[in-house]
């Protein structure tokens, strides 16, 4: 279910009609829209029914934006994600990033799925880590700035995807054992084993083990004018924090940078979704 303004029947009869075939619903939030909703693109997301077995209650919101105009400097962006550091140094409450009720559970959740959590820590355990020893943390870009703001903000992993680099469709599933992997930053290609939880498109891995490390082709930059955000959602967390986190998203990406916003949020009854675009 998305969380904003639900589209039109003719909206949904004449262009989505497909994603009816699926059990998940898919919103359009029409704030700032510009041109045709349909111009050809298509993407399936999906997530890999086992890994639902392990994790009944798992939820993944998800953010598509499109037609975005990253080039902004944006004074408000800045002055939330400043605001956003120093109020998680200051009501943290916990001494360490992993010992937080909602970051904590990611620990035990890696090691059912084989993930040493200390050696791979998720990206959100990370963020805080850093914020909390003081170091400085990074200005990206406005587009990565306003995510990880709002990552912060929440305390769950997001992550952004540029659909320009996609190939194919992408799911959260376990490695075959044949997707190869570059770092974002730079490193040596490598292998994922099999069975590891990664994002992937049809020709690589774009996230090693679930929420740890993206690779380097698909990182947002200047030029990204679509984008894919996952928010990663554990049951000990609450579903509904995946429609807080979808709703922050659809409010400011548009405000921000323009563009359109699509969401969608996948359970174990609704584990995949089309976006036409």
């Amino acid at each position: 279910m998305g969380v904003g303004k639900r589209n039109s029947p003719r909206l949904v009869s004449s262009l989505l009609q497909p994603l009816l075939e699926y059990p998940c619903e898919l919103t359009f939030h029409p704030k700032n829209v510009r041109g045709n909703l349909q111009k050809g693109g298509k993407m399936f997301f999906s997530i890999q029914r086992e890994l639902f077995q392990i994790l009944p209650e798992l939820t993944i919101g998800v953010v598509v934006a499109t037609e975005l105009d990253n080039t902004r400097l944006s004074a408000e962006i800045e002055t939330l994600l400043t605001r956003t550091l120093e109020e998680l140094k200051r009501n943290f409450g916990a001494d360490k990033a992993q010992d937080h009720p909602r970051i904590k559970p990611w620990r035990a959740v890696f090691s059912k799925l084989g993930i040493s959590g200390s050696k791979f820590p998720s990206s959100i355990e990370s963020m805080t880590r850093r914020i909390l020893r003081g170091d400085p943390f990074p200005r990206i870009n406005s587009l990565v700035d306003l995510y990880n703001s709002l990552s912060l903000r929440h305390l769950v992993p997001m992550g952004g995807h540029d659909l320009r680099t996609i190939r194919g469709n992408i799911s959260l599933q376990f490695a075959e054992g044949w997707e190869p992997f570059i770092p974002m930053g730079g490193g040596e290609r490598v292998i994922v084993p099999k069975g590891e939880l990664v994002y992937r498109d049809d020709e690589e891995v774009l996230t090693r083990n679930w929420v740890w490390r993206q690779c380097e082709k698909d990182k947002a930059t200047e030029e990204t004018k679509n984008i894919f955000i996952p928010i990663d959602v554990l049951g000990e967390v609450g579903r509904g924090k995946a429609g807080e986190a979808i709703r922050d998203l659809s409010e400011l990406l548009p405000r921000h940078l323009g563009g359109r916003i699509f969401s969608a949020v996948l359970t174990g009854e609704c584990p995949r979704v089309e976006f036409t675009f």
